[in-house]
């Protein structure tokens, strides 16, 4: 699992753990519903009771088992039951105007109706359905049928076909479940150029997204040519050129959950336990962009996996937990989420390895920033307490595999901006989150004040809890650069015209694009000239020489000394000079 290089037979083993998992929610759910099921009023239409809905799930299992393993393995099953069954667990409502009963029987009889439906058999069901919109589960999302946000709709199945009725209509659900026509979305699937495992492209279950339930997002007919082709195009590449990560991805990925991102160059992209086998993410620009992604987000699912069969972090003791500088995060993470990341990122940059041939700058790039960022982890999970037997080999695994890239040579742009990038982020995150000393630093004003030298430099600790730097404008100017030259000299040209976010990256500024074009003077000029921030005074740091490299190594110095003069009445003279003299 460290490796990466997961056999056929391993998976199956993690996926039928999660299949048990699963099972075993839904067996705690049917006990926790039935028991909350009130009685009826006599003006309600009550939902199927829950032992009904599943005894229709065990006979399709019985007559169609296919049929009801295409159901459970929507992942929207998996977030809907573990998100109920926690919030059962909490004391709480499942949501606005929606009992316990009423998720449960919504769960249930969903899942009965759909196996219903795939097995070809007969059954009567009543179930909850979320403004009218009855959701099959692995099939698609019905039009509204009914009038309120819970109302009751009608499932009827015979032999000559399948009617879904409420009390503002009804409408019958075509042979070919995979056809859309009026009152029927079907959830679209892309199909892999081998004939391997279908993905859904989920746009329409209300329970795609883990963060709450959603009405169906559009999905335009473009968009859904462009995940098909990427997805084929990505799952070639990762057979070709990366045959452990092809058989993870390909075996653990059922669903693409689209979601709007700030641009294809900047992906967002997620995963959660919950909802085994989902990527949520946005359009990315390419096949490379797709398929790394892919290895990035089952490398947490599966993971994820194993971390629930043998636990790889200890109980945490009382009081704070310990955090760590993640080289991929703007805040301090704690110990789960540096061995996640790690993992993750070991994932990625043998990725990026495999590809220098081919994609010369970007792959130079990506490779050695990660390779940076995996490096960094690593030697802080090294010496970190808090994993068990199990957590320390794979800590141990991923240090062993990754010790080759160590010696690996990177030169040129991509190399020399992956660099620059990897400067920046220490010193975004020394500035957001390492303070000094009040008493220091007032030494350090008394000093400077006096005309005398700097003492020692005094050290830094972690200061409470403070919002991270705005992001990392340099680095997506450089990933662009590398990427597509004729785009980053647009962005360039449009953040000169005043734009501020060319191609999603936000906080951007010309004196950025300067940076990273390398004109070094011309972005010294321009960060001299901008808004004092932390963010200009590091670049500043960047773009100057070795006179100045506090600014860069200890930007939390240099800003603990122009505060603690502000609060002396002493007007202090700019960054530059403040570094000089730490310096000196």
């Amino acid at each position: 699992m460290a490796t990466g290089d997961v056999s056929a037979a391993d998976l199956a083993v993690l996926e039928s753990a999660q299949r048990s998992r699963l099972l075993t929610a839904l067996a705690a759910l049917l006990k926790l519903g039935h028991a909350a099921q009130p009685r009826p009023r006599r003006d309600d239409i009550p939902p199927t009771p829950l032992t009904v809905s599943w005894s229709v799930l065990t006979a399709a299992q019985r007559s169609s088992p296919e049929a009801v393993e295409e159901v459970l393995r929507d992942p929207s099953v998996g977030a809907c039951a573990f998100h109920l069954l926690r919030t059962v667990a909490q004391g709480a409502v499942p949501g606005p105007a929606e009992t316990v009963a009423g998720a449960c029987a919504r769960l249930f009889g969903s899942m009965a109706a759909a196996a219903a439906v795939r097995a070809g058999m007969r059954c009567s069901l009543r179930v909850p359905a979320r403004r009218g919109r009855l959701w099959l589960p692995s099939l698609g999302l019905t039009g509204a049928v009914g009038r309120g946000e819970w109302p009751v709709v009608g499932v009827e199945s015979r032999a000559h076909g399948t009617v879904v009725f409420g009390d503002s209509g009804s409408l019958r659900l075509p042979d070919d479940m995979s056809r859309p026509v009026e009152g029927w979305s079907p959830l679209p699937v892309a199909e892999p150029a081998d004939g391997g495992r279908r993905v859904a492209l989920d746009h329409l279950s209300p329970h795609r997204d883990f963060r709450g339930l959603h009405d169906p997002a559009p999905l335009a007919a473009e968009d859904l040519g462009r995940w098909r082709d990427l997805l084929r195009a990505a799952v070639e590449l990762l057979k070709e050129r990366h045959p452990g990560a092809y058989r993870a991805v390909t075996a653990t990925v059922r669903s693409l959950v689209p979601v709007d991102g700030p641009s294809t160059l900047r992906v967002v992209s997620a995963t959660v336990p919950d909802a085994y086998g989902a990527v949520t993410m946005s359009l990315p620009a390419d096949a490379a962009s797709l398929a790394v992604t892919l290895v990035h987000e089952v490398r947490h699912q599966l993971l994820s996996t194993v971390d629930e069969l043998m636990p790889l972090l200890a109980p945490a003791p009382e009081g704070p937990e310990p955090t760590y500088f993640a080289p991929w995060r703007g805040d301090p993470r704690p110990l789960r989420g540096l061995l996640y990341g790690a993992h993750a990122f070991a994932g990625v940059t043998a990725f990026w390895q495999a590809r220098r041939k081919q994609d010369g700058d970007r792959a130079d790039f990506e490779f050695a920033f990660h390779r940076w960022q995996l490096r960094t982890a690593l030697a802080a999970l090294g010496g970190a307490t808090g994993l068990t037997e199990a957590g320390g080999r794979i800590v141990t695994a991923l240090a062993d595999a990754a010790r080759p890239l160590w010696a690996e040579q990177v030169n040129g742009p991509g190399a020399r901006l992956a660099e620059l990038c990897c400067r920046d982020l220490v010193a975004g995150w020394r500035a957001a989150h390492l303070v000094v000393r009040p008493g220091d630093a007032d030494e350090l004003a008394r000093r400077w004040s006096a005309g005398l030298s700097p003492p020692a430099l005094p050290g830094a600790r972690m200061g409470a809890s403070r919002p991270s730097l705005p992001g990392n404008a340099r680095i997506w100017l450089a990933r662009l650069r590398c990427t597509d030259q004729q785009a980053f000299k647009q962005a360039c040209a449009a953040l000169e015209t005043g734009a501020t976010s060319p191609f999603g990256i936000t906080d951007a500024t010309p004196a950025d694009a300067a940076l990273v074009s390398q004109d070094t003077a011309k972005a010294r000029h321009l960060y001299r000239r901008s808004t004092p921030s932390p963010e200009a005074w590091i670049g500043l740091g960047l773009a100057a020489d070795s006179r100045t490299s506090l600014l860069v190594e200890r930007p939390e110095l240099v800003l603990a000394l122009h505060a603690a003069l502000l609060r002396r009445g002493v007007q202090p003279p700019g960054p530059e000079e403040l570094a000089e003299w730490l310096g000196s």
